[in-house]
């Protein structure tokens, strides 16, 4: 008795297939990840005024603020304000629920800044301070002090520096202070550079019939954001990503003429009450604003922008093609627990050359 051996190579080749497939997803899904559309602010008017930097001068000022809570300063010579009124002017802009909750968290810190004084007659200045115990070198510099000190207590135990200087990006100074604090600031009404593109196309089609060639592009264009909304669960991305969507299926319920008459409607409601509403209901409004009129006023989009628009499309469509491919080949486990179960069978072998002798001699 002997096992019949049945031949496996489809069965490799489905492997290699199938692998193939996974690294095919696994470059798209990279690319995806490459190519995110992100969030860019544009700076919001409205301020709150219950929230304010502080000037500290010395080590005592310091020690006494950052007993109890982390302290965020900045450090700059006297006649260089710039760093100081653009942070100072987002902490005020900064959403009470946004700058409470940090603090709810254990993170949030006291705001303040430190003006560097030269030596003089009367004065000892603090610039031995500055450069010597606290380490700063180059102006302005920013400072993260944790809370928690007294007056034995070591600086170098509870401060991070960012080194500063002319090279210094703003935007890198935000993203410090976001990582410390728990939280961004400024009250910004941000917007999808990627989706505004996206609705330049989607709006230039028009009102179009339910079965028009024209209608099936803007519901391409609609899924394109969805999908590319469900890729990122950053925020502001994901949350701002709701609303492209809900403008985007908005317009093509109710027509392109949609997002102007909703413009009117919020920025009526707003101007009427607007000294009624919480800081955190006006940046709502202003938010779902600022993504309507990209709708109503949609930008003039370039090569560039078509050319984006291209590439996204297709990276999602490979992606939902090699997903289905996934879900339909049988996994390599599969194949092989498959070929054993009919390799398994037992075949007799039969002598025929024997038989046909034997069948000759009895004749």
């Amino acid at each position: 008795m002997r096992y019949a051996s049945l031949p496996n190579r489809h069965v490799r080749r489905r492997h290699r297939f199938r692998t193939a497939i996974i690294a095919t997803v696994a470059i798209i899904v990279l690319s995806l990840f490459v190519f995110a559309p992100a969030a860019s602010a544009a700076s919001s008017n409205f301020v709150v005024e219950d929230k304010r930097c502080i000037e500290v001068v010395d080590d005592y000022d310091i020690r006494t603020t950052a007993r109890d809570s982390n302290v965020f300063v900045i450090v700059h010579e006297k006649d260089d304000v710039v760093a100081q009124e653009h942070i100072c002017k987002k902490l005020e802009a900064t959403l009470n629920k946004v700058y409470l909750g940090a603090a709810m968290k254990g993170k949030g810190a006291v705001f303040a800044y430190l003006v560097l004084e030269e030596p003089s007659e009367g004065k000892n200045g603090n610039k031995n301070f500055v450069k010597n115990t606290l380490g700063v070198r180059k102006f302005p510099s920013y400072l993260f002090v944790s809370k928690g000190m007294d007056r034995y207590s070591k600086f170098s135990d509870h401060l991070t520096q960012l080194e500063g200087g002319d090279s210094l990006e703003m935007s890198d100074v935000e993203t410090f202070i976001e990582d410390k604090v728990g939280f961004r600031l400024g009250n910004d009404v941000f917007s999808i550079v990627f989706f505004d593109s996206v609705a330049s196309r989607f709006v230039s089609y028009g009102d179009t019939a339910p079965w028009s060639s024209d209608r099936l592009k803007q519901r391409i264009l609609q899924l394109l954001v969805r999908f590319s909304t469900i890729v990122s669960f950053k925020e502001p991305f994901s949350s701002i990503g709701k609303l492209y969507n809900r403008a985007f299926s908005m317009s093509l319920a109710n027509g392109m003429d949609y997002s102007e008459n909703q413009v009117k409607k919020l920025q009526k409601k707003l101007d009427l009450k607007k000294h009624e509403l919480s800081d955190e209901k006006i940046h709502e409004f202003q938010q779902k604003i600022s993504i309507l009129k990209s709708f109503e006023e949609p930008k003039e989009n370039t090569a560039e922008d078509d050319k984006q628009i291209f590439i996204h499309a297709a990276l999602h469509f490979g992606l939902a093609i090699a997903t289905i491919l996934l879900i339909i080949l049988p996994a390599a486990d599969e194949e092989t627990e498959e070929e054993e179960v009919i390799n398994a069978e037992p075949v007799v072998a039969k002598a025929v050359g024997g038989d046909y002798k034997s069948t000759k001699k009895s004749s």
